[in-house]
């Protein structure tokens, strides 16, 4: 509920903007990465048949995430699920399926804390950097975070809701879900996986923003319509083959 919260605006602007049913193929604006997380949570707390005794203060944290759930403020829903998951973290065994849970929801708080806290920490540097190596691919000039486009009828900003950070939180929560999900330990081999599917998901948004630059005639294709959903869907795609192949690799082990 809290992990639903803390993604409130975008789905109530995407059922506002768009039919019921478009909304609903449209995942209500969430990435699909998002709604498998959440919906593993479930599966993993339905495993085994032993689970830990309730803690004195459980009831109390429960009751303060709830809180924050239901409180019509920005971030309320994404702070609720951070203290859940920390608080789980911290009051389970290592390796329970608890403690597996709390990485999971600690998880689900990177596309909504802690990838915006690094844009409001180096958001300069990250947008000037993600301009820089797509007009490098367009072939066009860049000044800071505006790209030129090429026929030369405007440029391109590079805005925080276009930064790559988004998208490599999501990627890192696919491989943290992933990984709870199979129980398996956190080896050198899957931390090489998990910064291969980061960096993966990173060139993806790359090559869309440079796709804009390049080919400014289809910018709403690319930017709203089924291109940039043909993006979104090849970012998940790369990400998701990287981690299922490091994953793979550690299970022959």
């Amino acid at each position: 509920m809290a992990a639903v919260n803390g993604y409130a605006g975008k789905i109530a602007t995407e059922i506002a903007d768009a039919p019921l049913l478009n909304a609903a193929l449209n995942l209500c604006g969430v990435s699909a990465i998002v709604w498998f997380a959440i919906g593993t949570l479930f599966i993993i707390s339905h495993e085994g048949s032993a689970h830990s005794q309730a803690q004195p203060y459980d009831k109390a944290a429960i009751g303060l995430t709830m809180l924050f759930s239901f409180v019509p403020l920005n971030f309320a829903g994404a702070i609720g699920l951070l203290l859940c998951g920390a608080y789980l973290a911290g009051t389970s065994a290592k390796w329970s399926v608890e403690r597996r849970i709390a990485i999971v929801i600690i998880a689900l708080t990177g596309p909504l804390i802690w990838g915006r806290f690094l844009l409001a920490l180096f958001g300069p540097f990250i947008l000037k950097l993600d301009a820089s190596l797509a007009a490098h691919l367009a072939g066009v000039q860049v000044e800071g975070n505006v790209v030129k486009l090429r026929d030369g009828s405007g440029s391109l900003y590079v805005a925080l809701g276009c930064s790559s950070v988004h998208n490599m939180s999501l990627a890192i929560l696919l491989f943290v879900t992933l990984v709870q999900f199979l129980a398996l330990r956190c080896t050198p081999l899957l931390l090489l996986t998990a910064a291969g599917a980061t960096l993966a998901m990173a060139a993806v948004n790359v090559m869309r923003l440079a796709t804009l630059a390049r080919f400014p005639q289809y910018f709403d294709l690319v930017h709203t319509g089924w291109a940039g959903t043909a993006f979104g869907a090849l970012s998940f795609v790369a990400a998701g083959a990287i981690i299922a192949r490091g994953i793979h690799a550690e299970l022959s082990r």
